[in-house]
């Protein structure tokens, strides 16, 4: 049976994101059969980062007529992380006592209620978000998360699920949260709306940061600000936030480093991952 050895730390980073996709286009290699997910030699894996695994998973099923398989044994006592999010399950669930993961979760894209219930109930109730967060701020991250949930339909131009999820480390007080599309990406619309001056998915992603919106461009209607805000929350917060577009990766924590326009991704996956760091 073919196997892919995951390696080293599945981080919420460059090196975190490299690592699952090169697990991805070394799938892509691949139809009708199955894989063997080896987790023997993995040292850490952030909860959160099952967003992104979950929705390598599901595009690979769809578009490679793939299966996949791991032993749960070595999971469970290594990193039961998987199983008290949700991301793995078998007769013997695991309870999150510990309150420490925001589920594992995949939207339909047009099931915005219970996005917004799981934004409301899972995410901004969570133990491990800010001291600070008054209604006002909870309001703020609300309305920019649901705009980016409501954005993978229209901008994103994709029906395929939204994958969420997040992991809170209470010893260092650091709540991590991914979210996953598996649409265009930034670039295809933001080179439009350039008239074809943004060639590249870092210019794209820099472009919407700066508070650019091809919606009012390309729709002649107001929107897209939703990642201009959360990157502001971000800066004012002491978070960090990071946009996986294409084979751009971006980080606020890039700032003031070789870094700060971007890195390009040597294994890229589809659509779009934001990840959000909470400090609390």
């Amino acid at each position: 049976m073919l196997t892919f050895k995951l390696l080293d730390k599945i981080s919420t980073d460059y090196s975190g994101y490299n690592q699952l996709g090169k697990f991805y286009n070394f799938c892509l290699a691949y139809n009708n059969t199955k894989i063997h997910i080896d987790f023997t030699n993995i040292e850490w894996f952030d909860g959160n980062m099952c967003a992104l695994l979950l929705a390598m998973l599901y595009s690979l099923e769809r578009s490679n007529n793939l299966l996949f398989e791991t032993e749960y044994g070595i999971i469970k006592e290594k990193f039961n992380v998987l199983f008290r999010n949700g991301f793995l399950r078998d007769s013997n669930e695991i309870v999150d006592d510990r309150k420490s993961t925001v589920p594992v979760m995949a939207f339909d894209c047009n099931a915005k209620d219970e996005f917004c219930n799981y934004v409301d109930h899972e995410l901004l109730s969570h133990r491990g978000m800010p001291d600070n967060l008054d209604n006002n701020l909870k309001e703020r991250i609300y309305e920019d998360l649901l705009e980016v949930f409501c954005n993978t339909n229209h901008h994103a131009n994709t029906k395929d699920p939204f994958f969420v999820g997040g992991q809170y480390y209470p010893r260092i007080g650091i709540l991590k949260f991914s979210m996953v599309d598996l649409g265009d990406g930034f670039l295809n619309r933001v080179s439009k709306a350039t008239g074809g001056e943004v060639t590249s998915h870092l210019e794209s992603i820099i472009w919407a940061l700066a508070g650019n919106s091809s919606k009012l461009i390309l729709d002649q209607t107001p929107g897209s600000l939703g990642i201009r805000s959360m990157y502001k929350y971000c800066a004012e917060n002491k978070g960090v936030m990071q946009i996986v577009s294409g084979d751009g990766f971006w980080s606020s924590e890039y700032a003031n480093t070789i870094f700060e326009e971007g890195r390009v991704i040597t294994s890229p996956f589809r659509g779009t991952t934001i990840n959000l760091i909470f400090k609390k």
